[in-house]
């Protein structure tokens, strides 16, 4: 519950700040846990949405997903038969897919939307071409004492484990990810500088935007569970747990 909910979260953030003043049309690539929270997520920043279009491969799963979201939000939902139908007239698209290889957007995207990806990202013609504004939520230094391991995405174990053939399989190379945050940094805006100010987002109602989280190895499970310690304690819900239970006294 608290992974899918973070993540939407984050995509939330980002269609909060980054998309124009008037959303209505949602498009969703995928249709399991994570497209349904970023339902949750993206009505809550902009409650004007009233449709949706919605992909992914298995027809029964997107029909399901379209009848169950129409009828939990009251949202006009459409399961369509191919991904591209996703990006017609909609306001915002989110990818909410296990894609292990970018996605060709580029062909597909209008004028105008608002795009989130947390797997199955863009392709670098999307990216160089297509994209705006890229809004990028923060940037974890690398591991203290170790800052060579810094890299532009969440997955340190490209360093722990360089060799591992499932890298060269499920994601983007380092050499990859580098050359896509080189290409976009002079479109990219923190979200740090988005608050202070110090950069604008949008311009204006035609541009495409773009965010994603960044590297921030996971510290919103430490927001989300500081938010659920201090609610637990206010309800008097759970108990006080012995240190002990967590330490040990011998040696490995």
């Amino acid at each position: 519950m608290l992974q899918h909910f973070r993540v939407g979260a984050d995509s939330g953030i980002g269609l909060k700040y980054m998309a124009k003043q008037k959303v209505e049309v949602l498009g969703m690539l995928g249709s399991g846990g994570m497209a349904r929270s970023h339902v949750a997520a993206f009505l809550h920043a902009r409650p004007g949405i009233r449709r949706g279009r919605v992909y992914s491969p298995t027809k029964a799963n997107r029909e399901a997903y379209a009848r169950e979201i129409a009828e939990q939000y009251g949202l006009e939902v459409e399961a369509v038969d191919h991904p591209s139908e996703v990006f017609r007239g909609a306001d915002a698209v989110a990818g909410c897919t296990d894609s292990a290889v970018p996605l060709p957007m580029s062909d597909w995207l209008e004028p105008g939307p608002h795009v989130t990806c947390i797997v199955g990202r863009p392709d670098d013609a999307t990216f160089q071409e297509r994209v705006d504004v890229y809004l990028r939520l923060g940037t974890a230094p690398g591991p203290i004492g170790r800052p060579e391991w810094e890299v532009p995405d969440e997955h340190v174990g490209y360093h722990a484990q360089p060799d591992n053939p499932v890298w060269q399989h499920h994601r983007m190379s380092r050499t990859e990810l580098r050359r896509r945050d080189l290409q976009m940094r002079a479109r990219r805006v923190s979200f740090e500088d988005l608050l202070t100010g110090r950069a604008p987002g949008r311009t204006s109602d035609q541009e495409i935007t773009y965010s994603e989280r960044g590297n921030l190895q996971g510290n919103q499970f430490w927001a989300v569970a500081g938010k659920v310690y201090e609610a637990a304690r206010a309800q008097g819900l759970g108990r006080e747990l012995p240190t002990e239970w967590f330490l040990q006294d011998i040696r490995d």
